[in-house]
């Protein structure tokens, strides 16, 4: 299975039935329509949140940006973002009239008409009829649309957008696909915790345990019908793969960013695409890593661009910096990773609606160095424990408690740095849920980064104990094209075992197979399959034969570019942010220098 070209048009798109009609009318078959939500412009990274469209839409080619159903805030800021430097036609449509006047109709095309549910189930039968759909207010009928290659989507219901993004991912690459329930937001918090403690589970060995969250998962889905020998990609909210060993499986999260995720996945696949040649690897030396040697031996040999963090080099520092900013394909970690012990703070005060508050949250902290030896910057990890005395989980209480301006508000005041915003109360946990710190040689790094690699599309494989918990979504929402992880703990010897035959025994296979393959090499017939992938199910792990430095030579140019823009657009009022800017272009620097300085010693990579 290869991934799909795209269509010639791109829908961003907040009424779901509004991008499911475009669909249908500008499908071509074989190839896949993009579509992505439209920017969240209420949220602080508002302008991050239009990149990140615009980007995803710069990767696809596309000629045409169809708007359905967007704020007006959101269209002028992706039009404006689209158009500044290319002319890219940006249509507006606010209803099916604007459509119908946008988009001719030639020949005597079909119109399915569906109800006001199972939107995605309605979508890929007009794809594949040819037709046009249309909406009136009625039940839709319950059916699954069946497969045509062996693979089939299964999209967790409760966001309309991704049944419509399912829906389009499924008819290029021929998928069947099958909507099963959401799932509560709470339920699924509480079944990713049990993965997270299943050595812990009292009265139950972890074999009883695994056995206990596979019946669950297989309850939530139901019974799906999956070919014989088939494959699956999961959208949802959950790793449903766990309970179908049998087949190979990935998963997409249906919420945020969907749509970029997937353009991102099938983009990297498309022909002359450079693969994954250029490669990261992270050994702070707090656990056995055999499979960072066997990285490099394998990987070498291919021609890929390899760099060590590892020992004191793999500071939370330098591997921050890298993560976030240098250009590459493939990463990998291995290290501890969990939840870290914190505080629990209470903090005080009015809100901009003149109401007093109380906000409780729990706090981790990382730490790293800067150039200047006298300083620290400190890395954090927030979570809502509760405000105004009601429990940030209690879904039924926090219904009836009046939020309004208090989140935003707190998030303000705590990114002002005032001194005078501060705690009135804090103890210390042993546990921060959540966090997913990830151990380097001399702190905590917690990722709490927007971007990666240099607002490119890496793969990321994090081989470390309960690696997917918040980490596989977080990255996936900063670019992570594909990324794999652990369910629960694993030992230094498997896990050098499955990392080692994804990038040896299977590789060439999508990341899909490859993992499933390993994980029968090392576990045989027990139950016990702790990774999981997340991405589009056709992507490789591939190395071109290509002058990767002069590639990373330009990716850097035109980031630092970009970065001293950013820095003479800065308010001279905005030191905090003067200063974080400046260290980024030191860095983009100081890695450009590096590589006129191995361009001087004829080629030889370091």
């Amino acid at each position: 299975m290869n991934s799909p070209p795209f269509a010639d048009s791109f829908i961003f798109a907040d009424d779901a039935r509004l991008a499911a009609q475009l669909s249908s009318l500008l499908a071509m078959p074989g190839h896949y329509v993009a579509v992505c939500d439209g920017p969240r412009m209420q949220r602080p990274d508002r302008k991050l949140e239009v990149l990140r469209r615009h980007n995803a839409m710069g990767r696809t080619r596309t000629k045409t940006a169809f708007m359905a159903g967007l704020p007006e805030s959101a269209v002028q800021a992706l039009s404006q973002s689209l158009t500044a430097r290319r002319q890219v036609p940006c249509i507006r449509i606010s209803s099916s009239d604007d459509i119908a006047s946008a988009i001719p109709r030639t020949g005597g095309r079909d119109i399915l008409t569906w109800g006001r549910d199972r939107i995605g189930i309605g979508l890929l039968k007009a794809l594949r009829g040819g037709q046009e759909i249309v909406f009136e207010d009625k039940q839709s009928p319950y059916e699954w649309i069946p497969s045509k290659s062996g693979h089939i989507v299964v999209c967790e219901q409760g966001e309309e957008i991704s049944e419509v993004i399912a829906a389009n991912y499924a008819y290029a690459l021929d998928a069947g696909l099958f909507l099963i329930p959401e799932v509560d937001r709470d339920r699924a918090h509480e079944i990713l915790e049990a993965f997270y403690s299943l050595n812990d589970r009292p009265g139950l060995t972890p074999q009883e345990a695994q056995a206990g969250l596979t019946q669950e998962l297989l309850n939530l889905c139901g019974s799906i019908p999956v070919p014989e020998y088939g494959s699956i990609t999961f959208v949802g909210s959950l790793p449903y793969g766990f309970a179908y060993p049998e087949h190979p499986s990935t998963h997409l999260f249906k919420y945020p960013d969907l749509g970029s995720a997937v353009v991102n996945g099938f983009a990297a696949e498309q022909q002359l695409q450079p693969g994954t040649g250029v490669v990261m690897l992270v050994d702070p030396g707090t656990t056995p890593a055999p499979e960072i040697k066997s990285a490099v031996d394998l990987l070498e040999p291919r021609r890929a661009f390899i760099r060590v963090y590892e020992d004191r080099g793999a500071n939370v520092r330098h591997v921050s910096e890298m993560v976030e900013h240098f250009p590459y394909d493939l990463l990998i970690f291995a290290t501890h990773c969990g939840d870290s012990s914190g505080y629990r703070q209470t903090y005080e005060y009015t809100d901009s609606e003149g109401l007093n508050r109380t906000m409780v949250v729990d706090l981790a902290v990382g730490f790293q160095r800067t150039d200047d030896p006298e300083i620290l910057k400190v890395g954090h990890f927030f979570r809502f424990v509760s405000l105004d005395g009601v429990d940030w989980t209690d879904r039924t209480a926090k219904a009836k408690l009046y939020v309004g301006e208090a989140v935003h508000d707190f998030n303000r005041l705590m990114d002002s740095g005032s001194s005078t915003f501060k705690y009135t109360k804090r103890e210390t946990i042993d546990r921060v849920v959540g966090s997913s710190a990830m151990m380097m040689s001399d702190s905590n790094f917690i990722f709490a980064q927007h971007s990666i690699a240099g607002m490119g599309t890496p793969v990321i494989i994090n081989n470390a104990c309960v690696s997917w918990h918040r980490l596989a979504g977080d990255m996936t929402f900063a670019g992570a094209r594909a990324y794999i992880g652990t369910l629960f703990p694993v030992t230094p010897i498997e896990a050098s075992e499955v990392v080692t035959r994804i990038l040896d025994a299977h590789r060439g296979k999508p990341l899909a197979i490859a993992l499933w393959a390993a994980q029968r090499d090392v576990y045989e017939r027990s139950q016990r399959r702790p990774y999981v992938v997340s991405g589009v199910y056709p992507q490789r792990l591939r190395v071109e034969r290509l002058d990767y430095p002069a590639r990373i030579r330009k990716r850097l140019g035109g980031n630092l570019a970009g970065w001293k823009d950013m820095l003479a657009g800065l308010s001279k009022s905005d030191a905090k942010r003067i200063e974080a800017v400046e260290e980024i272009i030191r860095m983009h620097e100081r890695e450009l220098q590096h590589f006129e300085d191995v361009r001087n010693r004829n080629g030889t990579q370091l």
